[in-house]
């Protein structure tokens, strides 16, 4: 099979995973609301955010990483894969281990010891399984990747439900997920172990080679956790109530399930871009460059227009008194959607091997966005916090497409992506317009609309989206 047809292929799959644990992920999100409620799941928001920062920072860049290194010619995959696996358990005890010692010291944190105790152990885990990821990009074999975390959410949710019907509280959500991502961890590991039989190794060698190529990719991690969790941080540091954080980190739930699919997108485009970049073959990476922006363009855009057109009915709808996350899911919305293309083209700086240049934009947005988040938040709250992620995810978006399209001389093809405007634009006005008994009707409704709009416009129709991505190997 070809590798644009196998392409294709795991593209369905991914995709049908991935609109499954969007389900999924909503469903779980409904039953920490319908259990805990808002405050609490405001408490639980803050101390998962506290205990992803730390979970960010272990990453240091090693997951794309990974991916780009194993996905390069000639690559002595099963050695890599050791040693990356040996040094990623490392820097994750470490900076795992520092969570909850560090917690110690914020006054904030009295009451969610518990929380980011479990939830440290819960991310160390994940931060091992995520290593193992790029095993299965590179084989275009999404699907184990897909079963592995279906299991994971599924044990998740049925311990919440668990955990709600008995009382056990917030520390019953947290284990929950402990169990989950236990057993994705635990299917990755024997499925990566049959593709590439492996055993950890210290190379010290090795070691350097691979800090050297991900250090450009941590720090600049490191820049974005601050502006794109700095919103929940420091409104949790500046005290605002846990209902506002819950109200804010429901809205925030919502966008974040939903880009789980773009996203993946994204990832599954890496190692060709890598792959096509490193044998200097610009024909096929400005194919690949423009397959992804194409994509995202047919979820991206009408996420966006959707999102402000129904977010306060379809959060009222999950429940009668998010108003206000309704309100802020307006923002997010776009925001998010913008977050989208700001992936694409950061996975492109990498296939470019412009992580360093791009180190520096990330630096100036996350200086800029830390600065206004201590500013606003305390006079405005969420509203400040959602408006600065709005700028924050526009100006790393505008950035790492400029380092990309100088570095690369690439142009991008905007007749999709106006296409899809224009579409959203009828299915925005079909939603004010027509009349409808509930929210999930118009969402159903908008998005047959938006199919036929875009199909009229000349498309690309709904059912030829996945020949985006059968497009010759440059191999």
């Amino acid at each position: 099979m070809s590798v644009g047809k196998q392409l294709a292929k795991n593209s369905v799959l991914q995709i049908g995973g991935r609109i499954l644990g969007t389900l999924l992920g909503l469903v779980t999100f409904y039953a920490i609301l319908h259990f805990f409620g808002i405050d609490n799941f405001g408490l639980f928001t803050a101390g998962m955010t506290y205990v992803t920062i730390f979970a960010i920072v272990v990453d240091g860049g090693l997951t794309l990483t990974t991916t780009l290194m194993i996905s390069e010619k000639g690559a002595n995959e099963a050695k890599l894969l050791g040693n990356l696996v040996t040094l990623r358990t490392l820097s994750a005890v470490i900076f795992m281990s520092l969570c909850p010692l560090t917690a110690l010291f914020i006054p904030q944190s009295a009451g969610l010891m518990g929380i980011i105790l479990i939830g440290s152990i819960t991310y160390f885990i994940s931060a091992i399984a995520q290593m193992f990821q790029g095993v299965f990009q590179k084989r275009l074999a999404i699907h184990t990747v897909v079963i592995a975390e279906t299991v994971n959410r599924l044990i998740s949710i049925a311990g919440i439900i668990v955990a709600g019907l008995t009382g056990a509280g917030l520390m019953g959500v947290v284990y929950a997920f402990l169990l989950g991502i236990v057993a994705q961890f635990l299917i990755m590991v024997l499925a990566t172990n049959h593709h590439v039989p492996f055993r950890p190794e210290i190379d010290l060698a090795v070691w350097r080679q691979i800090i050297k190529r991900s250090w450009p990719i941590g720090v600049s991690i490191l820049f974005n956790l601050l502006y794109l969790r700095g919103d929940i941080f420091f409104m949790w540091i500046f005290e605002l109530p846990a209902e506002i954080i819950g109200q804010y980190g429901s809205a925030y739930k919502i966008v974040d399930v939903m880009t789980t699919i773009p996203v993946t997108l994204v990832g599954l485009l890496l190692p060709l871009l890598t792959l096509a970049w490193s044998q200097n073959k610009p024909q096929q990476f400005q194919k690949y460059l423009q397959t992804g922006f194409d994509t995202l363009s047919l979820i991206a855009i009408p996420f966006a227009f959707g999102s402000i057109a129904v977010g306060v009915p379809l959060m009222v709808a999950v429940k009668a008194d998010l108003t206000l996350a309704g309100q802020i899911l307006m923002i997010l919305g776009p925001a998010i959607s913008i977050l989208c293309y700001g992936s694409l083209y950061g996975h492109a700086v990498v296939a470019v091997n412009k992580q360093r240049p791009m180190t520096l934009a990330y630096a100036l947005v996350a200086i800029l966005a830390v600065a206004a988040y201590i500013h606003f938040i305390p006079d405005y709250g969420a509203w400040a916090a959602a408006w600065i992620t709005l700028g924050s995810e526009f100006l790393i978006a505008v950035l790492a497409f400029t380092v990309v399209t100088r570095t690369a001389k690439t142009r991008v093809n905007l007749v999709v992506f106006v296409r899809t405007i224009a579409a959203s634009l009828v299915m925005t006005a079909a939603i004010l317009i027509i009349p409808s008994p509930h929210v999930f009707v118009t969402i159903l409704g908008a998005l047959v609309v938006y199919a036929a709009a875009l199909t009229t416009f000349g498309g690309p129709k709904p059912q030829a989206v996945l020949e985006l991505f059968k497009s010759d190997s440059p191999s």
